[in-house]
Order: structure tokens, then C-alpha cells, then sequence
């Protein structure tokens, strides 16, 4: 499609962000407690897929531009009304880019940018949607992919209502990076992803205080016990709201959440 080539240089690995969260208390308080997702008021514009992420109907997908697009498309909207989508466009070779557009009514879009180029996985269409969320100008995109440095979760940010993306920052690298989900406010960006280095699979969460340009603290959310899956979190006011499906395994599979205030 005559795209400009994109220069990736991804900044601070999970290794570095972990040693600066050892050395404080981190700026979520946690609730030791799981409760279950239905017991808490989400925000009414808020709604789960069958992965449990978010979706905004607003998005008519089938009116973004089809080639090469997997099925994977992610749509957020910003308080001004303003619609956001990325998703996976593939190339020859099964790997991908990952692409972004606009609208202002979820019909007419933007000329797609492409937001990362340095897939090297040749997995097709057969791979994680990326997620998105919008903050004011401020808009984030999470992705798992096999980069050429080996295979992680992703977050790349643009300031400019989605017409420049910087490059990306590894939010944890991993062989079996999964699903994820972002709630951000202004500064104060938290992630919680599937963690591709605990077994059995946990949710863990990682937070910047510096509108995603690096992430400082990291933890595990999820209780002890089975595996975890398809995370979602949301903020409200100074409470984070984190949830997640239990494995198959155990006698209920209900979404349960954890509850953390921002310090």
C-alpha cells in the first residue's frame, strides 16, 4: 500500500523495569482479596467480547480498509468521540504490521498508519488482537508479537490523536505471550497481560508512570491455584480494576477481578 519504512528501537526490557519495582512498594495498592467481575460497576461504556476485551460497536469494522486485514480488529473512542482501531494486516510471508486509523463517525477512516513493523512470526492471522485505549489526544496500542529480538508484549503510543506513533517499549518479554488489555490517565498507564513466564499461566500487571515511555513496576494479580486467562482492566477514579477468567479446570470459569488504589 506504499507505506514509509518504520525504524523500530524498542527501550528498557522487563528485566530492568522489575529491578526499579523491587526497590519500592509500587503505586497500586492491591486488595488481597478476588472478587467476582459482576459484583463491581463498570463504566456503562464498557463491554466484554468473548476474549474480554473491549469493544466500542460504534467501530463498523467491515468499513476500514480489508487488505490483507486479519480478523482482529480492536476499536476504542476517546471522551471527544473520536474512533480509534488497529489492527494485524498481513504480508506475504504469514508475519505482519500492525496497523492504526481514525474517524470521527465509524464510517469515513483516515489513511492507516502503520504502528510496528518488526513482526518476523509467520503464525498468519493466527495471533493475539491487539488492544487499544484512547485518553484524550494520548492513544496506546498493546500487541504480542515475535519480534526480532524474540517474542513479547508491546506498547506503542501515539500524542497526536493517532497520527504518529513512537516506537515501541516491551512491556514483558516471553515464549507465549497471549492476551492483554490497557486503561490509561494521562501519566498513569497500567497492562495487564497474560504472563508468558509463569506456569501455570498468571495475570500480572505493569504500570508506568510516565504515559507508557517506560514501565517501572511489575506484579502478579492473579490468586495462586489454576491457570488464569483473558485479562481486563479499567480505571475509575483511583481504583484499578483488574479481572480475568479462571481455567476450565477449576469447578467455576466465571470472571473474577481484584481491586487496587492508586497510591
Amino acid at each position: 500500500m506504499g507505506y514509509a519504512p518504520v525504524v523500530i528501537r524498542r527501550t528498557i526490557p522487563w528485566v530492568l523495569a522489575s529491578l526499579v519495582a523491587a526497590c519500592n512498594a509500587g503505586p497500586i495498592d492491591w486488595q488481597d482479596s478476588v472478587l467476582p467481575a459482576a459484583a463491581l460497576e463498570f463504566a456503562p461504556t464498557l463491554a466484554f467480547d468473548a476474549t474480554g476485551h473491549l469493544v466500542t460497536a460504534s467501530a463498523r469494522n467491515r468499513t476500514l480498509p480489508t487488505a490483507g486485514q486479519c480478523a482482529t480488529v480492536r476499536a476504542a473512542r476517546s471522551a471527544s468521540g473520536v474512533i480509534y482501531a488497529t489492527w494485524w494486516s498481513l504480508r506475504s510471508d504469514n508475519s505482519a504490521d500492525l496497523m492504526a486509523a481514525t474517524s470521527v463517525d465509524g464510517r469515513v477512516w483516515s489513511k492507516p498508519v502503520r504502528v510496528d513493523s518488526a513482526d518476523v512470526g509467520r503464525s498468519g492471522c493466527d495471533r493475539s488482537p491487539p488492544v487499544i485505549a484512547a485518553d484524550g489526544d494520548n492513544v496506546h496500542i498493546v500487541y504480542a508479537m515475535q519480534a526480532r529480538e524474540g517474542p513479547g508484549i508491546f506498547l506503542s503510543h501515539s500524542m497526536d490523536r493517532g497520527a504518529l506513533f513512537h516506537s515501541p517499549v516491551a512491556v514483558v518479554y516471553g515464549e507465549r505471550p497471549g492476551l492483554a488489555s490497557i486503561a490509561a490517565r494521562g501519566n498513569f498507564v497500567v497492562v495487564a497481560y497474560e504472563d508468558p513466564n509463569t506456569s501455570p499461566t498468571r495475570i500480572s500487571v505493569a504500570v508506568s508512570t510516565t504515559m507508557a515511555h517506560l514501565f517501572d513496576y511489575q506484579q502478579v494479580v492473579s490468586m495462586t491455584g489454576a491457570a488464569a486467562a483473558a485479562p481486563h482492566v479499567t480505571m475509575d477514579g483511583t481504583r484499578v480494576i483488574v479481572s480475568w477468567v479462571r481455567a476450565p479446570a477449576e469447578s467455576s470459569s466465571a470472571r473474577v477481578a481484584r481491586v487496587g488504589i492508586v497510591r
